[in-house]
């Protein structure tokens, strides 16, 4: 089963960036932790479900000075201010990784990625590659084994309303594309598509208070293909 897992929100600064969110939607936060390997931290906001919006920026400015591919990518994509740069999907299995990587022709790669704030680190499978794969609009697919610590499940502060899940996301290119891309009908998971510029333009989130509206611009650069 293909559900969305979470959304990547690019931003200069992350810190200012997820109190600007929370301000707009009255929706919580939680430290997310960093990536050792690529130079990035985030906060989470818990969106309900086992979803949420990691917001992410670099945090070290001499990785993009010694042209660090990951820290680079985050930081041009983020010169003009806060995009949208990625979501994932997620898998229930294994072998549902397996067969999604055999029919986009893409490895799987496997292991530690965000330590979290109380220094255990996270594990997953994903496929394809999560820069390729969001450098075409496109998402890449997660498998977690133990749920029991996913970043869904923090819990937010700050907030003034309670996330009750993704309600909607609205994406560029066509519903047609992204079904057959996913294996499965895009519009079943409540994805909507305004035939634009491929990525992610924005999404509706169900609270105690009615549903919050978060729209930011698609990330520069994007192709639509893999």
């Amino acid at each position: 089963m293909i559900e969305i897992d979470h959304i990547c929100l690019g931003a200069r600064n992350f810190w200012e960036s997820t109190h600007r969110l929370t301000q707009e939607t009255g929706l919580g936060n939680a430290e997310g932790g960093w990536f050792p390997e690529y130079r990035l931290a985030n906060r989470i906001v818990p969106t309900g479900g086992d979803t949420y919006i990691e917001v992410e920026g670099v945090i070290d400015a001499h990785a993009v000075e010694a042209g660090h591919p990951v820290a680079t990518f985050f930081h041009e994509a983020t010169r003009e201010g806060d995009c949208f740069i990625g979501w994932c999907a997620r898998v229930d299995s294994r072998a549902e990784l397996d067969a999604i990587a055999r029919r986009l022709g893409s490895d799987i790669f496997e292991g530690a990625m965000r330590m979290r704030a109380d220094g255990s680190m996270g594990h997953s499978a994903r496929t394809p590659d999560t820069s390729r794969a969001w450098r075409a609009g496109l998402p890449n697919f997660f498998y977690i084994e133990d749920r029991s610590e996913h970043a869904g499940r923090l819990q937010p502060k700050y907030g003034t309303t309670t996330a009750r899940g993704i309600a909607w996301m609205e994406l560029g290119g066509s519903a047609e594309e992204m079904s057959d891309y996913l294996g499965v009908d895009a519009t079943s998971l409540g994805l909507r598509f305004n035939g634009g510029k491929p990525g992610l333009h924005a999404m509706g989130i169900r609270t105690d208070n009615g549903e919050a509206v978060i729209r930011r611009p698609v990330m520069p650069g994007t192709t639509g293909k893999l």
